[in-house]
């Protein structure tokens, strides 16, 4: 008898030590499964040439240059299904630091922008964003032909507002943004016939998750706004954007160790359809290629990222703004 009690006491105790144990584990997991503190750093940089033009927009002289960029994004949740998002993004050319002797080429841009989202890590996303910012592109007119450069710049500053929608099946996230975009010049706050005014936009990205650390990414998006507003008729501008993106995690670097890492192409086509008749029309395009490693936190892997920390982003508004210089 005291054999079987001893027996019915450690069983008992071994099946309260299992339910614990698996309560723990539960406790962890769902945690996990709520939205979380989450961010990343990202550095990149990459080749750019340009591609086909029409009009004015000849790149005869220098058609390609190196882009380098950073970005963070931070995630904070406002309670168990609301977050606030901050991000911001610098691009930057070899044009910032050398001259060129071509005209118009890109220099840099920035962005600056924060999103407020209702999120269920289980079904999906819907938001708003708020965003401004900036572009350059080089002006040293004459100094491929031998004359003297101006050494000046064209800068835009912008600010976009509009909303988004995600939406998670399985291993598979579907994204949705649109919105409003207007470019003005600075200092003075004038408004630059060149910039890029009263436009919208629309983008759509898919992300495939092979695995919880790798992806596959791919979006394109479409803007149309004026430009050229001190003519009559205005010119009509608009940009058609797509591009590609494969992130991974490759274990144990030498020094770095697990490292987040990534390639990418983007390529876009700018366009701008005068009312004064085909003349005044012209057309480029340019294309990136980029490698590029990012540190996330927070969050455990890349699909956790997405589904409950920092999975939203913003297209380079001050690269679209700015190319209405090399259409003029």
């Amino acid at each position: 008898m005291k054999k079987l009690v001893t027996s019915s006491a450690i069983a008992l105790s071994m099946v309260l030590s299992a339910n614990s144990v698996v309560a723990a584990d539960f406790e962890v997991e769902e945690a996990v499964r709520g939205l979380v503190v989450a961010g990343e750093v990202e550095t990149f940089s990459g080749y750019m040439f340009y591609g086909s033009e029409s009009g004015d927009t000849g790149f005869s002289e220098d058609d390609s240059q190196f882009v380098s960029g950073v970005l963070g994004r931070l995630s904070l949740p406002l309670g168990d299904n609301l977050s606030l998002q901050m991000d911001g993004e610098l691009e930057y050319s070899t044009t910032s630091i050398v001259d060129s002797p071509q005209d118009d080429l890109f220099q840099n841009s920035y962005v600056l922008g924060g999103h407020l989202s209702w999120r269920d890590p289980q079904s999906g996303l819907f938001g708003a964003f708020a965003s401004f910012g900036g572009g350059n592109h080089d002006d040293d007119a004459d100094a491929g032909n031998g004359g003297q450069a101006s050494d000046s710049t064209n800068r835009w500053d912008y600010y976009a507002v509009g909303g988004e929608a995600q939406l998670y099946l399985d291993d598979l996230t579907f994204y949705v943004q649109g919105g409003y975009i207007d470019g003005a010049t600075t200092p003075e706050d004038e408004i630059d016939n060149d910039a890029l005014r009263d436009a919208f936009f629309g983008r759509g990205i898919v992300r495939w998750f092979m695995t919880p650390e790798s992806r596959v990414q791919a979006e394109v998006a479409y803007v149309d706004g004026d430009v050229d507003t001190d003519d009559n008729p205005v010119s009509e501008m608009t940009i058609l954007e797509w591009g590609v993106r494969y992130d991974t995690v490759i274990p144990g670097l030498p020094i770095l160790g697990d490292s987040n890492v990534f390639a990418a192409y983007r390529g876009a086509h700018y366009e701008k359809d005068s009312g004064d008749g085909p003349d005044d029309d012209a057309e480029f395009m340019d294309h990136v290629i980029m490698v590029g490693f990012t540190h996330r936190f927070g969050a455990m892997s890349i699909m956790d990222q997405d589904r409950y920390g920092a999975t939203l982003d913003l297209p380079n508004f001050g690269r679209w703004v700015s190319a209405g210089e090399p259409l003029e």
